[in-house]
């Protein structure tokens, strides 16, 4: 018998419903009140914040990569390991991902893992 695996699809990373669910949180955590794009090149391009300078966008940026890393990140287990979906879990990787990456890309970036989680602006602020 030949048994042939399914295709597996690369999952939506900015119109899926938990995908959907995981921005929201992430824009919630940074006080945006924002309509999300389907499409993933505009769903990049939003992520631009108008009242911040150059080097605190790139921060920003950082902080969309570690979304779209974790819900990679989040595929891969459910996929090859049996995992479980879990949008929140999703939104607290890419909180210590987007943590981590500041703290090993920028010798002025001081603030706790506690600072960072309870108020991001301040901390993506001190970027000048």
């Amino acid at each position: 018998m030949l048994y042939v695996r399914p295709r597996l699809n690369p999952i939506n990373i900015s119109s899926c419903k938990l995908a959907l669910s995981v921005w929201s949180m992430c824009f919630r955590w940074f006080g945006i009140v924002l309509a999300q794009h389907n499409d993933i090149k505009i769903n990049f391009e939003s992520f631009h914040l108008f009242q911040v300078n150059y080097k605190q966008n790139l921060v920003w940026k950082g902080v969309w990569t570690s979304v779209v890393r974790s819900i990679w990140d989040q595929r891969n287990e459910v996929v090859f390991k049996q995992g479980v979906v879990d949008a929140e879990e999703i939104f607290q990787k890419a909180q210590i991902k987007s943590w981590l990456w500041l703290k090993h890309k920028s010798n002025s970036f001081t603030y706790s893992l506690v600072d960072w989680i309870l108020n991001p602006t301040s901390c993506i602020t001190s970027f000048k």
